[in-house]
């Protein structure tokens, strides 16, 4: 007891050592809509294919021909979970024909009359000619696309009728090009799998491994540990697919020293709806102690004639599995007592009581020395029912303030948007240095790749 009989028990001994293990949590699911432009990637790949086409074929009898095609720029469009590449050109066609030839007397066979030449686009516009790719793409677990490309559909628009033999070359013209086009699927796949989505998404996974600032609450970290990719659909040419991360977020008071392991291969995707993230916070108790500050400071009672003002409250510590409470107060007598409790909380009203709270060993003491009227079961009970906690407001600031986080540029280029619809707490431990906070959410991300 301390002097000018103020009453200053001992402080409570604190234990360091935990024997508390942290329950393991559910990995947690974070579905993230992606939305990547994938013009860029289509102009690269049309600038790698040939432009111009050229073909012959030639025999003695019959009609020989020989053929240039010219191609327009491709135009890409995403339809569905298929690319259909539309590409328009020009082509030259150059015929002869020799109604009959004979090798008697030559190695090599001969035309018996003098041939006869035609063309179509030679010496004046071009005719037209219109060409139909389609693609299935899909990502390989570096990242890599994959195609398979077919030709689905080829017309000459312009049709080449030569009139000085009476003969349509349209469908032989198409049937020759045909096979040049065919041969060109295999360059449009040689050039879609040069493309690499890893720089993209190793940006979008440091992002997501990078600890985000919650203003007042703490600091956001996923720690995501694998990630899986759905498959790809589109619309024009952008690119839509669902990139599933699994996590182990936390949030903490202060930025842990982490290493971003890097990105990982693909791992086989699973559906799942959103996100559905099991968080653990670990706060020091300033904010908790400010709390019970606002429920019991400035309280007063009158005990046995006796006045009793409850002043400022401080979480003092815990020490096996027990919040121990200090509470300054003036009045009759002035001075600090310290109580302990055990936190209980309850999940279906996200309250937080101490129903046990009590005076500790060496407050009992000081206060039967100096204040023995203290002991009066007002006391306990006002105490016990002033650092009743709820809990709600709290959760729904921190969901105000995780979707403020969630709506933002992440980096150039790269658009977050998200939305907590669902948060509680599942589990409330203390700690000897901070209250583990296990919280559950529910809501939907997505990212906008520019």
């Amino acid at each position: 007891m301390g002097a000018c009989g103020s009453i200053k028990p001992a402080a409570p001994e604190i234990t360091v050592e935990e024997n508390y293990e942290i329950p393991k949590a559910a990995a947690s699911y974070i579905k993230i809509p992606i939305k990547i432009n994938l013009k860029p990637y289509f102009d690269a790949t049309e600038k790698g294919i040939d432009k111009i086409l050229r073909g012959e074929e030639t025999t003695c009898s019959g009609v020989s021909m020989k053929y240039l095609f010219k191609r327009d720029p491709i135009e890409f469009k995403g339809v569905g979970q298929k690319l259909q590449f539309e590409v328009d050109g020009e082509y030259s066609l150059w015929l002869n024909y020799c109604p009959a030839c004979s090798d008697l007397f030559s190695s090599q066979p001969y035309c018996l009359t003098t041939r006869i030449y035609a063309s179509c686009g030679v010496g004046e516009s071009m005719r037209k000619m219109h060409v139909g790719y389609e693609t299935k793409i899909g990502v390989t677990r570096n990242y890599k696309l994959k195609s398979s490309t077919d030709l689905r559909e080829i017309k000459a628009l312009s049709p080449c009728k030569i009139t000085v033999f009476s003969y349509d070359a349209t469908d032989r013209l198409e049937k020759e090009v045909k096979i040049a086009l065919e041969a060109l699927e295999k360059d449009i796949d040689k050039e879609i799998s040069a493309v690499d989505l890893r720089p993209e998404m190793e940006k979008t996974w440091n992002l997501m491994s990078e600890a985000s600032n919650l203003e007042g609450y703490g600091f956001l970290e996923l720690n995501p540990q694998s990630i899986a990719l759905d498959e790809i659909t589109y619309k024009g040419d952008t690119a839509y697919f669902n990139a599933l991360l699994t996590a182990h977020p936390k949030i903490v008071s202060q930025k842990s020293v982490t290493v971003n392991k890097g990105l990982p291969n693909l791992s086989s995707y699973k559906e799942h709806d959103g996100f559905d993230i099991t968080t653990d916070i670990f706060t020091q108790y300033d904010s908790l102690s400010a709390i019970l500050t606002r429920n019991i400071g400035g309280k007063r009672m009158d005990v046995k004639g006796k006045e009793i003002i409850f002043d400022s409250v401080q979480i003092f510590g815990a020490n096996n599995k027990k919040l121990h409470i200090k509470i300054n107060f003036s009045g009759s007598k002035k001075g600090i007592f310290y109580l302990t409790g055990t936190p209980v909380f309850a999940a279906d009203s996200q309250f937080i009581s101490f129903p046990d709270l009590e005076f500790d060993v060496e407050s009992k003491s000081a206060l039967l020395k100096g204040a023995k009227w203290f002991f009066d079961k007002k006391v306990t009970t006002l105490l016990r029912e002033q650092t009743e906690i709820d809990l709600s407001p709290y959760i729904e600031t921190l969901k105000k303030e995780l979707n403020k986080n969630l709506s933002m540029e992440l980096d150039k280029g790269v658009h977050m948007t998200g939305k907590v619809n669902a948060i509680s707490i599942r589990l409330i431990q203390p700690r000897s240095d901070a209250l583990h906070i296990r919280i559950h959410s529910l809501g939907k991300l997505s990212i906008k790749l520019d």
